[in-house]
């Protein structure tokens, strides 16, 4: 996993120090739900807020400790894990270090009593869903009381704008459509009406997914195009659903697209066999 940022009281706090004290490991999330929204604990008795996750246990792995800490504070289950990076703090002033793994998480949605420790209920946590920016400008732009709501604000904050500065590789979703039909609504603002009217919504897959939805196409003897929409830059709703039952959620766009959110076009390739992986999806693994 990468490293985001190394935080010491230097670049936190503006004072000189450095502690040698044995770590503290975590695990933390960066979470989404199926309807687009993203999960920021807020704490209302000291009136702060932060990325969900915690400390992971002797024997616990980091995608273990994060399952288990995003069901607990959330009740959400882990249904995609993607690893966003590492945050190292060495906190000299109190003599403490800590090194923290942050992933980026899909839920499909709530599947146990949220479970909370006897300080997240001392300090009356809550599970807030919000949207990105609104729980990038909570985490950003509030003004931290101590040296702890200093370091906290300061790794989260590195971790929000990983997120946000790449967030094309979470939040990339694949349409399919004819080549003509392309041509015809790549020059225009929106599109989909047509997809919305006789449909509800425009259908999508993730990437990981693509390889099980592409046998859909063979029929088609078309020359077909695969749009990359960062999901992040639409300005219609996306929904996860699982409308076949199939026991895999995919994104459905409940309205038109702006074209400034698709991000790439790409040939569907096709051979004997069927759709041959493009060498620009080659990095998401099949699932």
């Amino acid at each position: 996993m990468k490293n985001i940022v190394k935080l010491t009281d230097k670049t936190v706090l503006g004072i000189d120090g450095i502690t040698y004290a044995k770590p503290r490991y975590t695990s933390r999330a960066v979470l989404r739900d199926p309807q687009g929204k993203f999960a920021v604990m807020i704490m209302k008795n000291v009136n702060f807020q932060l990325l969900p996750g915690g400390g992971i246990d002797p024997g616990e792995d980091s995608v273990s400790a994060l399952r288990r800490e995003i069901l607990e504070e959330t009740g959400c289950s882990c249904d995609h894990i993607k690893e966003i990076g590492i945050v190292e703090e060495n906190r000299a002033h109190c003599n403490y270090t800590q090194v923290s793994y942050y992933y980026f998480v899909h839920t499909n949605g709530k599947i146990a009593e949220i479970s909370l420790t006897e300080n997240e209920k001392a300090t009356k946590t809550e599970v807030h869903w919000k949207s990105f920016e609104d729980v990038y400008r909570l985490i950003t732009e509030f003004i931290p009381k101590t040296e702890q709501q200093k370091f906290l604000r300061a790794r989260d904050t590195a971790v929000l704008e990983e997120v946000k500065n790449s967030f094309s590789e979470y939040t990339t979703i694949l349409h399919v459509m004819k080549k003509s039909t392309w041509e015809e609504r790549k020059n225009k603002d929106f599109w989909g009406k047509r997809n919305i009217d006789t449909e509800g919504f425009i259908h999508c897959s993730q990437p990981e997914y693509f390889w099980r939805v592409a046998p859909n196409f063979d029929k088609i003897t078309d020359e077909l195009v695969i749009l990359c929409i960062d999901e992040n830059k639409l300005s219609s709703k996306v929904l996860y659903e699982d409308g076949d039952n199939c026991g895999r959620s995919y994104p459905h766009i409940y309205g038109t697209v702006n074209n400034s959110a698709v991000t790439a076009v790409l040939p569907f390739i096709r051979n004997e066999n069927g759709w041959v992986k493009n060498k620009e999806l080659e990095n998401f693994e099949d699932k």
